[in-house]
């Protein structure tokens, strides 16, 4: 017990917080390559550690993507997906040290948009590396049914939390400090818009038609009824997408610009339950963004003549996803938090009152239930620490199109332009072959990565 008050009393200086900020910083200069080569050194790998192994293998993920590595992508993320069916819920044991401590005590449990965006990812390895049939179509189909998955999961851990806390937490719900931050749509998780108008894509050029329109009607489906997740979205450049010929295009072009989210500590209370004020920390998210506003997309034939092939379309804000996720699922983090404090608050306050009891003078009894609250107080302060950790390699934007090529070479760069319309860099030239064939059966897919 001792040592694991130790262990989070220094918590803020440790070998994870320190790994996690490089990162942060790493990927907030878009240095990639070095991005990977601290998550591959071992002093990287131990401070992660099997507790957040799977965050490792996320931002692995996240970053060989950005390097246009997509068999490494495919590879971590495969391997994350599979811990995160492995292990949905905690153990017996692995409870118990949430109960006593905090949530970062415990092995990593992915965020619902998290979980989410692993599929995605993987949609676009797939894709890169040509995989359509059998590959994309898997990732596409499994992101699909995550949101019941995850709706489910949402209520299991709801009910298992009222039956854990038992009293305490109905004294919370009496008195309304459990329904603070209620939502109607807790445990509704939102898709991807970008997973989606993938995998309307994927199914398009598979002859899937039946599923295309149901992505496509997903995709639309989201941006009218969330419409202030996407205030820079033009839904009528999608309205097209359930119906799209396979022959509407043969290069994907996928830009994805910008850091996402991240987490911080914020401090809530007091929260008056029982005879007592109700401190706690929780996390907060913080949204970065993208100083990309649009993408032009240019093309040069084997000539060296280049042309402008048109524009990106923005389909998603990542961030602002992320967040409406992250807020339907913070009810049930509120509330674990909040329960967990009170059943340690008043255990402290049981133990004092036994002790006290056992003395006659009164101001003896005094001096031990204020000394029991003191150290009590300690305790809670210690353990009740935020859990900070998230998956950092998380663009803040995707901009996406298709674009038809004729046979041949031809070499492909996305430029990217600020709020006024000015270009401010690009993207390095990427080749293209484009074989003889109907263009109906070819797909050749390209994903940018800019931190900006």
């Amino acid at each position: 017990m001792a040592a694991a008050l130790a262990s989070l009393l220094s918590a803020c200086t440790s070998p994870f917080n320190v790994a996690q900020e490089r990162l942060r910083a790493e990927h907030q200069a878009g240095d990639f390559a070095g991005a990977a080569r601290t998550l591959d050194d071992p002093e990287t790998i131990d401070a992660f550690g099997n507790r957040s192994k799977l965050l490792w293998l996320m931002d692995r993920g996240g970053v060989a993507l950005a390097e246009n590595d997509s068999a490494k992508t495919m590879r971590t993320l495969e391997d994350a997906e599979k811990r995160i069916e492995a292990q949905r819920e905690l153990t017996a044991s692995e409870q118990a040290s949430q109960w006593i401590f905090n949530d970062t005590v415990v092995p990593y449990v992915a965020q619902p948009y998290e979980d989410m965006y692993i599929n995605v990812f993987k949609m676009l390895a797939q894709l890169e590396q040509g995989n359509l049939d059998g590959g994309a179509t898997v990732e596409a189909r499994r992101m699909a049914s995550k949101s019941n998955i995850l709706r489910d999961q949402y209520l299991r851990e709801e009910r298992a939390l009222k039956d854990k806390s038992g009293a305490g937490y109905a004294a919370a719900e009496r008195s309304g400090a459990a329904q603070r931050f209620a939502t109607p749509t807790g445990g509704e998780f939102i898709e991807s818009p970008l997973g989606t108008f993938l995998s309307a894509i994927t199914f398009m050029k598979v002859g899937d038609r039946e599923f295309q329109r149901v992505a496509g009607r997903r995709l639309l489906q989201a941006m009218q009824t969330q419409p202030k997740l996407f205030p820079d979205v033009n839904p009528q450049a999608f309205n097209s997408l359930s119906d799209l010929e396979p022959s509407a295009g043969n290069v994907l072009l996928v830009a994805l610009t910008g850091c996402g989210p991240y987490l911080v500590a914020r401090r809530e209370g007091p929260i008056a339950v029982f005879s007592f004020p109700v401190y706690f920390e929780l996390p907060e998210m913080k949204l970065r963004g993208s100083a990309v506003s649009a993408v032009r997309i240019e093309v040069q034939d084997s000539s060296g003549t280049v042309r402008e092939g048109g524009s990106l379309q923005l389909v998603e804000s990542l961030g602002a996803v992320a967040a409406e996720n992250f807020r339907r699922q913070f009810p049930l983090i509120y509330q674990r938090t909040m329960a967990r404090y009170l059943v340690k608050a008043g255990a402290t306050v049981v133990a004092s009152e036994a002790v006290a009891q056992t003395q006659n003078d009164s101001g003896t009894q005094w001096m031990i239930r204020s000394l029991g609250g003191l150290i009590g107080l300690a305790v809670l302060g210690a353990t009740e620490q935020a859990d900070l950790r998230y998956w950092e390699f998380l663009p803040a934007k995707a901009f996406v199109g298709l674009l038809t090529l004729s046979p041949g070479s031809h070499r492909v760069r996305l430029i990217y332009l600020d709020s006024g319309g000015r270009p401010f860099t690009e993207s390095p030239w990427r080749p293209v072959s484009i074989p003889e064939g109907p263009v109906a059966n070819q797909l050749t897919t390209i994903v940018e990565t800019m931190a900006k």
